[in-house]
């Protein structure tokens, strides 16, 4: 999913929120449907996301040079 499609999930999920929720700050937002969508998962499934969430996140960091990691 590129960030247009992270942005129009994260709406989305916001749209179906209670009032209370939608108050929240965007980072808690993104936070809850995060969860939301480990918890659909089983936990050594929830754990390889999260491991492979952590890999990319920092490989997409501007002063990293780019490389292709390895398949998991």
């Amino acid at each position: 999913m590129n960030r247009p499609g992270a942005l129009a999930a994260l709406n989305t999920y916001v749209q179906a929120c209670t009032p209370a929720e939608a108050e929240e700050p965007e980072a808690w937002q993104a936070s809850d449907l995060v969860t939301d969508v480990l918890l659909l998962f089983g936990p050594d499934d929830a754990e390889q996301i999260l491991h492979r969430v952590d890999r990319d996140y920092a490989a997409e960091q501007p002063d990293v040079k780019p490389h292709f990691p390895t398949a998991d």
